[in-house]
């Protein structure tokens, strides 16, 4: 199904806290947009953390990735655009910061790839790169590959699930919007629609 491709866009602190570059693994989408993987995310931590992440699009292969993220030092906000990266027979994604956070600074990219378990869950699992920050993307696209034949791209345990809590719709004339409650799901009691162009809080 189409839900089920492979990509990322959701980022945990243990990708955040990991090695960013200079370079874009590919300098443009390689994919269209996919719907279903618009929508507003949430993960828990083993201790009750909730972090949260909008994915919206801009374009027809360009996505807006809002994630507001618990953690021991507080709440931390990142943004970024976000595409599809093509490498080989595996899809990942690049995000590019488009704002000074914590601790990537703005124009720094990180990679991730994900695997869409049902139509509400996404699990994300980090990949490991030990290329330089200033590596171009063919040397990045070149590790990524040897890495997936050795078998060596994916931090062991370091897969985390994500639930959509809400949706995103993209209308014709570029509006986009999130609401409640999720498709094929039975709204609770009291439940509202969500407002025009949420932002995370």
């Amino acid at each position: 199904m189409k839900f089920a491709s492979r990509l990322a866009f959701l980022i945990l602190p243990l990708l955040l806290a990991g090695c960013w570059f200079q370079n874009p693994l590919t300098p443009k989408g390689s994919e269209n947009l996919n719907t279903w993987l618009l929508g507003e995310w949430q993960h828990k931590d083993k201790n009750g953390a909730v972090s949260r992440a909008l994915v919206t699009p801009i374009s027809g292969d360009l996505y807006r990735v809002q994630v507001s993220m618990a953690g021991k030092g507080g709440r931390r906000d990142y943004e970024f655009e976000a595409w599809t990266s093509r490498v080989g027979n595996s899809v990942f994604v690049t995000f590019r910061s488009i704002k000074n956070s914590q601790n990537l600074p703005e124009g720094a990219h990180v990679f991730a790839h994900t695997q869409m378990l049902d139509q509400n869950t996404l699990r994300l699992r980090k990949i490991q790169l030990g290329s330089p920050a200033d590596a171009t993307s063919l040397e990045l696209r070149k590790e990524i590959r040897a890495r997936l034949k050795d078998g060596s791209l994916y931090a062991e345990g370091a897969e985390t699930d994500w639930k959509r809590i809400g949706e995103v719709y993209w209308s014709r004339d570029g509006q986009t919007g999130a609401f409640d409650p999720l498709r094929y799901q039975v709204p609770k009691p009291g439940e509202k629609p969500g407002q025009l162009g949420r932002v995370l809080r």
